[in-house]
Formats: structure tokens, C-alpha cells, sequence
């Protein structure tokens, strides 16, 4: 989830929580104050009516101009104690006019008059509890409604002037390659927390950066250098096996084979170690489109003698298939991922090679493993023990396959089978 529509929940959350609590809040607050209103309205009455009593010397009726009709009414009492003084009360009352029952608040007090104690009851009308709650309900929409009109405005403006520029970083994240060489700029939105994020990622590419460039200097500055003084102990060990009297002797010819295939195997290993640092740097720039079906033809015509060697079965299924990349890098890819079947392929197993113009499957037969867990692209992990192999042919394959952004996977479907599956899009 982004953290805009994060936000977005959390404030739609806050404000109908804040909604609730104020209808409740604002029902209690005009129900006192109505109240109150009111109370004080037949506080007002009530001298009025004490007013006329002493002035007029009589009880006020109901059709006296101190109150309208059907607002007081006047109760004869035998004992004064037996009543408080003054006393409020809510009810309602039935309404001739509308045909409905009206919520009133009524006024109990009590007056001493010729030796007589009445009881006087006067009636306020009070506003109808229910369209006081709508009516409260309803200017709380309207200000939701405002609210959110108001925090999608609120939203425009800081996507605009913080989520742009932050999201404008992300997207420059995302597109950053080590092996570009290029620079990582990114935006400051002006916010100090923000613009502390950015100092901090861009020092860790710095580093990162630093520090691939030292790794990479390591690889090919190894590579170089090891390939001479490996072409000299080659040659020098052609030169002592070329002497007949040091060749004599069964020990020493044994030992002399060991180191030439040793050393042969290292040269290998060294060379394959160089052209994965130069693919992973790309230095494989020059890219035109290819037919990998006709590639893929070429290669298997010229290792038709391998596969008769193996009596191995070859079952294809070539369509059409173009693909923009360096023609060396699918010359190698193509001859890698053959070699690699057929190496460790069995007597008499099969080859079976898809082609099409989403992807290439090569599916081989091969020998029974309980390492099938062992990641094959890993370079520390040599999965191949053959003498005229460096071990490293899937790790350029995936090296290659990742400087072109192809999706590269393998799979056992059966212990005997291994299949490897690459994907152009």
C-alpha cells in the first residue's frame, strides 16, 4: 500500500470517528442549551403570572392574555409541603394542527392565594428532537463532505510539491544500474527529513559505487595478470615434455599430465572469469538485431558429430526469433548452453530444444544428482568436475542473460532430466 492512500485511510478513519462523536457531542450540547433556553423562557412566565396575582388579586385562566390557551394550568392542593417549590419536566403533547405529538418542557410551581395553595403547570414547546437531529447530522455531512474536498486539495498540493519529487526518486532508484556508470541525481522536495533520505542514499551509492569499481578493477587487473605467467608455465611444460629423457621415467610423464591439464584448466577458468567481468561491466556495447533461429541451426549442424559421439537424440522445435543484443554475447550464450547439455548428458539420452520468439527451453537427460537444490548460477559453486571445462558456462550464460534483462531459470522435472528455460520479455 502507498503511503498517500495509507494516509488517506487514516484521516477517512479520524474524521468519521470525529463525525460520531460530534453528532453525540452536538445533540447533548443544543439539547442543554434548548433546554436552558426554554427554562428560562417559563422562569420568565412564572413572574409574570406571581405579578398578576398580586396585582390583580386573582388566579390567571387559560384565557387570559398572561399565556395562551392550553399553556397553563391550575390545580387546587391540600398540602403546600407535599410539593417542591419549583420543578422542570419534558413531555409532549398531542398537536391539533399538525396531528402529531410535540415534545414540550413544563414548569411545576407552586402559589399561595385567600388561604389556598395551587399548583401551577405551565408548557414551553421545545424543537422536535429528531429534526434537531437531523438537522445536526446533516451540517456534520456537509462538513465531511467540505473536509474531504478540502484533504483531496490538500492531497493535489503536496503531490505536487513532495509525493512528485519523491516519487521522481524512486523511479531514478529503480532505474539505476551500477554498470551504467552513470550518476545518481535526485530531487530535494525541500523537506528537511526528505532531503536527509537523499543525502543518505546518495552516499550509499557512493560507496556502492567505490566500492564495485575497486571489485571490478580487482577482477580484470587478476585476470590479466595471471593469463601471462599461466602462458609461461604452459609453454614451459610443452618444453619439458617435448625431452625424451626427462619423459622416460612413468613418474615423472604422469606428473608432467597432471600439471599441463591443471594448468590448462586454470587458463580456462582465468579467461571464463575475465568475460563475465566484462559482460557484468558492459563491455559488449555493440548491439544489432539477431536470428536466433538461424544462430541455433548453425550450432547444431557443427555438433552433429558431438551428438553421434553420445548416440545422443535431438528433437527441436524452431520458430522464428529475433532478438537485439551483441552478436558474441549469442554466440557464446547458444554455445555455452549446448555445451552444457551435452556434457553432462548420458549415452544414448536426448536433447529436446523449443524456440520461439518469448523464450528458449533446452530439456536434456542427465545423470542422477542429490545436489539438485545447489544453486547452478553461483560461482563459488562448481558444478562441473569435467577437465575441458572452466565450471563457469551457466554463470555466463546468466551474466548475459542479466545485461540483457532476460528472465533465466532451470529446473529437474525428473532426477534424470534437467531443463533450463530463458525468457526475452
Amino acid at each position: 500500500m502507498s503511503l498517500i492512500k495509507l494516509i488517506r485511510r487514516y484521516l477517512l478513519v479520524s474524521v468519521l470517528i470525529v463525525l460520531l462523536l460530534g453528532c453525540i457531542s452536538h445533540f447533548l450540547i443544543f439539547r442543554f442549551f434548548i433546554h436552558y433556553s426554554s427554562d428560562e423562557m417559563l422562569k420568565d412566565q412564572k413572574v409574570k403570572i406571581e405579578n398578576y396575582i398580586a396585582r390583580n388579586d386573582t388566579l390567571p385562566l387559560a384565557a387570559t392574555l398572561v399565556l395562551k390557551p392550553a399553556r397553563i394550568e391550575v390545580k387546587k392542593i391540600e398540602n403546600l409541603q407535599s410539593f417542591p417549590a419549583e420543578i422542570f419536566k419534558d413531555t409532549v403533547m398531542y398537536s391539533e394542527e399538525t396531528g402529531t405529538f410535540t415534545p414540550y418542557r413544563q414548569l411545576y410551581f407552586t402559589v399561595s392565594y385567600k388561604d389556598e395553595h395551587h399548583l401551577i403547570n405551565i408548557n414551553q414547546p421545545t424543537v422536535i428532537s429528531d429534526d434537531l437531529f437531523y438537522a445536526i447530522v446533516s451540517s456534520l455531512l456537509i462538513l465531511l463532505l467540505l473536509f474531504i474536498l478540502f484533504t483531496y486539495a490538500i492531497e493535489y498540493l503536496l503531490n505536487r510539491n513532495i509525493w512528485k519529487p519523491l516519487n521522481y526518486n524512486l523511479q531514478k532508484l529503480h532505474e539505476y544500474d551500477l554498470r551504467a556508470n552513470t550518476v545518481l541525481e535526485l530531487k530535494n522536495p525541500g523537506i528537511k527529513e526528505f532531503d536527509e533520505i537523499n543525502n543518505v542514499i546518495l552516499r550509499m551509492v557512493g560507496k556502492i559505487n567505490a566500492d564495485y569499481e575497486n571489485s571490478r578493477l580487482f577482477t580484470e587487473d587478476a585476470s590479466h595478470e595471471m593469463q601471462t605467467p599461466l602462458s609461461i608455465i604452459k609453454s614451459k611444460m610443452d618444453l619439458l615434455m617435448q625431452n625424451s629423457s626427462l619423459m622416460q621415467n612413468e613418474e615423472n610423464e604422469k606428473n608432467m599430465k597432471a600439471i599441463s591439464r591443471a594448468t590448462s584448466r586454470l587458463s580456462k577458468l582465468n579467461k571464463s572469469l575475465l568475460l563475465i567481468a566484462k559482460i557484468n561491466n558492459n563491455q559488449y556495447t555493440e548491439k544489432k538485431n539477431i536470428q536466433l533461429d538461424k544462430l541455433l541451426e548453425l550450432y547444431l549442424t557443427d555438433l552433429e558429430e558431438l551428438f553421434e559421439t553420445k548416440e545422443l537424440s535431438i528433437n527441436t522445435d524452431i520458430q522464428a526469433c529475433c532478438l537485439y543484443m551483441n552478436s558474441d554475447l549469442a554466440d557464446i550464450m547458444l554455445s555455452n548452453l549446448l555445451s552444457n547439455a551435452i556434457r553432462h548428458n548420458v549415452v544414448q539420452g536426448y536433447i529436446d530444444i523449443i524456440l520461439n520468439e518469448s523464450q528458449l527451453i533446452i530439456r536434456n537427460t542427465c545423470k542422477k544428482t542429490e545436489e539438485k537444490t545447489a544453486n547452478l548460477f553461483n560461482r563459488i559453486t562448481f558444478h562441473n568436475k569435467s577437465e575441458d571445462s572452466s565450471g563457469l558456462g551457466l554463470n555466463i550464460v546468466k551474466s548475459i542473460c542479466d545485461s540483457n534483462e532476460f528472465t533465466i531459470q532451470y529446473d529437474y522435472p525428473e532426477d534424470d532430466i534437467f531443463s533450463i528455460n530463458i525468457r526475452f520479455c
